[in-house]
């Protein structure tokens, strides 16, 4: 398996670690399946209680897509298989029956947002910046905003997708963006601390309270990927992501 997602357990917790610092953990095809591999096993394990998300590294928990792999979508084909991948793990983490955490360590942006929030208790510090920047590269929101909308509200879902801003922990946590506020140095271990609480819970209530919460955020899922691939499609043929990674890199 590829060093870019490294998994680890602590007891009955499993960790799952992007590794890409040198992108800001950005993550590609590549990581992805890997994710949704190590996601599986876990579903299968009946001795992982709980799961914990981080990045590696100083600076970034998941930045969002790798905007190198965007230069190379020419056709409908491969902008279905991204968006199809997406699906197959959005699902794979909120269905899960039991509880995940994010330990968000630095940077949360556009998908890598999207992957803080679709995780039950999400930890953090004030300084760290979150948000749903596809915007800013031509990348239209089609998922995000819903994933949002889902979590935050309507309200929310609007503004930070249209103006693609990074909003501080200390908003984040406000807004309800975040769930705990603690210390930078101590993200990773109240994760943990968080994780062996919830992994202590009754299983059998756990695992069921997890499969209606599954039932509620469901009742759109599959017209929201429909959808992505419809806008997504468009957007890719007028040339404007492709141009706007290219206008990134070019920044750099």
């Amino acid at each position: 398996m590829s060093k870019k997602v490294v998994f680890g357990t602590n007891q009955n917790i499993a960790i799952i670690t992007l590794n890409n610092p040198k992108k800001l953990n950005a993550w590609d095809f590549e990581m992805r399946s890997q994710i949704i591999s190590l996601l599986k096993k876990i579903k299968k394990n009946k001795n992982i209680k709980a799961l914990i998300f981080t990045g590696y590294g100083a600076k970034a928990f998941c930045s969002g897509q790798d905007l190198k792999e965007i230069k190379n979508f020419k056709n409908s084909k491969i902008v279905f298989s991204w968006i199809n991948q997406f699906k197959t793990l959005y699902k794979l983490i909120r269905s899960l029956e039991i509880p995940t955490i994010a330990a968000i360590n630095g940077v949360a942006a556009g998908s890598g947002f999207q992957l803080a929030l679709l995780t039950d208790i999400r930890v953090s510090y004030s300084k760290v910046k979150m948000g749903q920047v596809e915007i800013n590269s031509g990348i239209v929101s089609v998922i995000g905003p819903w994933i949002i909308e889902k979590i935050l509200g309507l309200n929310k879902a609007i503004e930070l997708s249209l103006s693609g801003r990074l909003i501080s922990g200390t908003e984040a946590y406000k807004i309800g963006a975040i769930n705990y506020l603690v210390s930078y140095n101590s993200v990773l271990n109240n994760s943990i601390k968080i994780a062996k609480e919830l992994a202590n819970k009754p299983s059998n209530a756990m695992r069921l309270t997890k499969k209606r919460i599954w039932e509620m955020f469901s009742k759109d899922f599959d017209q929201t990927f429909k959808k992505a691939m419809l806008y997504h499609k468009k957007s890719f043929k007028l040339g404007e992501p492709q141009s706007g990674s290219k206008n990134f890199f070019e920044k750099k």
